[in-house]
């Protein structure tokens, strides 16, 4: 068993951000469904935030945070039943801890299978150092975080379908043997994709760098190669190699269309490497239809 496979065994529950949005109901729907694959529990987790007052006095502030708990906890229970109504089979626990979201939720994060967020909740908060909230969490979360679209909804007229972004580097293969491994638990199949390009812009030129036929066979033979360890790993699970002419954030975007999941690594290759979300990732996080897995 593969050590993403023996987290999702030890009992870890899904997790999920909740802020009431219809993105974060969604979440709540899609963590339900993909724990009930897995064999896991969900734990729905309604950060919050402490009430702004300009009044000193502690029992204002009391006051305040009382009638806000008070909200959402009650949001926060009809959603969950809710939840459990559609996946009764489920375990769904909930919590309404006081907080900052961003922080509260990496803490969450350290004892978590997977945390799953709306691609607009959280009130869509902007950071100044990584674009937005959800970029942060998935950038610096400790386990895999899924993004869900808030028009999500579970498919049932065809098999599932996982997509994975490959490109040849550390991130990639981690982002790759996530995908086989959700996969095999949800009965899915694979699509493999890497986006290559043979030309290259210099001022308002455009020439080719190399043979396009020797970057195309290059490759087919980085992507043959990426996945041929965990097809060996998974036999079962059946994969398509696809390469694709274009840029990867615009080809996984339209892959992501027909797709139950697209995975992706946190930073692939290319300059600026850090403790920022790639730009690709950054990309199909806000334009990709199907929920998106960022694995780091």
């Amino acid at each position: 068993m593969s050590e993403l496979g023996a987290e999702w065994s030890n009992g870890r529950p899904v997790l999920v951000g909740y802020d009431g949005s219809p993105a974060s109901g969604a979440a709540a729907r899609w963590a339900a469904a993909a724990a009930q694959d897995l064999g896991q529990r969900v734990r729905i987790i309604h950060v919050m935030s402490w009430p702004v007052l300009r009044s000193t006095g502690g029992a204002a502030l009391a006051i305040g945070t009382d009638a806000l708990g008070r909200e959402a906890e009650q949001l926060l229970d009809r959603t969950c039943r809710e939840v459990r109504a559609e996946f009764p089979g489920v375990e769904i626990e909930a919590e309404v801890p006081i907080g900052d979201p961003v922080p509260v939720l990496l803490r969450e994060a350290v004892g978590g299978a997977l945390l799953v967020l709306g691609s607009r909740g959280l009130g869509e908060v902007r950071d100044l150092a990584e674009g937005s909230v959800m970029a942060h969490i998935a950038t610096h979360a400790a386990c895999p975080v899924v993004v869900v679209p808030a028009g999500w909804a579970p498919r049932q007229d065809r098999p599932g379908r996982v997509v994975v972004g490959v490109d040849g580097s550390v991130r990639s293969e981690q982002a790759i043997g996530f995908a086989y491994e959700f996969a095999e638990r949800i009965g899915a199949s694979i699509t493999a994709v890497l986006a290559w390009k043979d030309l290259q812009r210099t001022g308002d030129l455009l020439f080719p760098v190399h043979d396009p036929a020797v970057v195309e066979e290059d490759g087919a033979a980085v992507l043959a190669e990426s996945v041929a360890g965990q097809a060996v790993d998974h036999p079962d699970v059946k994969v398509t190699e696809k390469l694709v002419l274009g840029t990867a954030s615009r080809v996984l975007t339209e892959e992501s269309r027909d797709a139950d999941l697209l995975v992706v690594g946190s930073r692939g290759r290319g300059r600026g490497r850090g403790l920022v979300l790639g730009s690709v990732s950054r990309a199909v996080l806000h334009h990709a239809v199907c929920p998106v897995a960022v694995v780091r």
